[in-house]
């Protein structure tokens, strides 16, 4: 494993990385348009779970993907062609969104397989390169392919039994990962700096894709001192959360974790919250929501953004548990005082007091220095 980048001093995120990371949130933007249509006011709530059963793919190949570059990723040319060619199945996929999801759905589905098995390929390659890894890249690449096969025979079935059948591929490879692979993945340890900085990369840009939405609220209509209060507010909101989120982030970074699964797979609901905080700021200005439909995505963008947050420093920091735990509740009690206002913009306008409130109680253990209880990578997988 000498020849990856697992073992180069000082590693960071490379440009094929945030060029993927780019493609997956242009994608995410469309999945995210979904909740930009109302009708009447309303948010039918079938539009509401089009937007998580198409989220829930394309997070899982990023996933996927990352899981394999955090400990695997050699950036030579086959790397970078596989990578390549899964970034365009994602951009095939962010094409068929929206109006065309339902009547496109088997290419999807085929987008998907494709994507997948090309992971399921990399792992293999990867048993040939690195002998001291065959147990562990054999493993993985053969449940990755029993799931998506899973996932790709779900074409045989008509609506919606087809639909069924694939989230129970993407079902089976979450429970063997989480539950059976765990002994084998901590054979060769998560590179942390490298995962935290990629999950922090891509909330980065999930920010920036707020920022869009905002720009685009305000983009064609006329500007009234209500509208430019509430955009304001939107830009506070997302500031707030960027504060929030990374204020705290070294506790994580000088983490050893073992299979980095407590900060990858909540990072899944941190992804849904940014999501639905974009569309939430766009509807604010807009005011094209009812107040009803507003306070339910708030709830759920709330609710997935703070447990998505904490459920890493939970696990990985034991001594911060309870401050976590209260902290938390304290700002769903608030958030909740802030849906029962009565207008859109006021509402977002608690949530930002509540995110800025959280801010200032997290300073209590801002500096509680980390712990350190892994073994070095080279003698975790040499077994030195």
């Amino acid at each position: 494993m000498h020849n990856t980048k697992y073992f180069e001093p000082n590693r960071r995120a490379t440009w094929l990385e945030l060029f993927f990371d780019l493609i997956f949130v242009v994608a995410i933007g469309d999945v995210t348009h979904i909740l930009s249509h109302t009708h009447d006011g309303h948010l039918d709530p079938l539009q509401f779970w089009q937007y998580v059963l198409i989220f829930i793919p394309l997070w899982w190949i990023w996933a996927s993907h990352t899981m394999y570059a955090n400990r695997f990723d050699a950036d030579d040319r086959k790397h970078r062609v596989a990578t390549l060619f899964i970034m365009f199945l994602l951009i095939i996929i962010s094409g068929l969104i929206d109006q065309r999801f339902l009547a496109s759905f088997d290419v999807i589905i085929v987008c998907y397989a494709g994507s997948k098995y090309i992971v399921a390929m990399m792992y293999f390659v990867s048993k040939y390169r690195h002998k001291e890894s065959e147990a562990l890249t054999t493993a993985v690449g053969w449940v990755i392919v029993a799931g998506t096969t899973i996932g790709l025979a779900s074409i045989l079935f008509p609506a919606p039994q087809r639909y069924v059948v694939f989230y129970l591929g993407i079902l089976f490879d979450l429970i063997v990962f989480i539950f059976f692979l765990p002994r084998r993945l901590q054979g060769i340890p998560a590179h942390t700096e490298h995962l935290i900085e990629r999950v922090g990369l891509l909330t980065l840009i999930m920010l920036g894709e707020s920022v869009i939405s905002l720009s685009t609220g305000l983009a064609n209509i006329s500007w009234t001192v209500e509208r430019l209060v509430t955009a304001a507010t939107g830009f506070v909101t997302i500031s707030s959360i960027w504060w929030v989120y990374f204020d705290s982030f070294h506790l994580l970074t000088k983490q050893k974790l073992a299979t980095g699964h407590s900060v990858l797979y909540s990072h899944f609901f941190v992804f849904i919250g940014l999501s639905i905080l974009a569309s939430l700021i766009r509807h604010a200005i807009l005011d094209d929501i009812v107040v009803s439909d507003f306070r339910v995505l708030s709830v759920i963008g709330a609710v997935c953004f703070f447990i998505g947050k904490q459920y890493g420093y939970f696990m990985e920091r034991p001594a911060l548990r309870r401050q976590l735990v209260v902290n938390t509740l304290i700002v769903f009690v608030l958030i909740g005082f802030a849906l029962l206002l009565p207008r859109t913009g006021y509402i977002l306008f608690g949530i930002t007091a509540a995110v800025i409130c959280y801010a200032f109680l997290s300073l209590r253990y801002l500096n509680v220095p980390p712990q350190r209880h892994d073994r070095p990578r080279h003698s975790a997988i040499t077994g030195d």
